[in-house]
């Protein structure tokens, strides 16, 4: 079963860009998150209990991106899951 609407239609892209930050997969920056004591997916899931699929795991890309980048500053931050958010247009 497909992680959220559209995956096959998006999960290129999304690899890619989670590629150029050394990050293999969806499943792998979920990792990332949960190693730093963050579970991304189910914060989205608490704000926004209606949220389709994709949100959590895109906010999920963008906060290993974060991660991965060694991102300090909220604004650093913001831009990085920016680009994880992006990732699922």
């Amino acid at each position: 079963m497909a992680l959220f609407e559209s995956y096959e239609r998006r999960i290129d892209k999304i690899n890619s860009v989670l590629n150029s930050y050394g990050i293999a997969s969806i499943e792998e920056a979920e990792k990332i998150t949960k190693d730093a004591g963050l579970d991304v997916y189910e914060q989205v899931k608490k704000i926004q209990p209606i949220c389709f699929e994709n949100a959590c795991w895109a906010y999920t890309v963008g906060a290993a991106i974060a991660i991965k980048k060694g991102c300090r500053k909220a604004s650093e931050a913001a831009a990085a899951i920016g680009e994880g958010l992006q990732s699922f247009c």
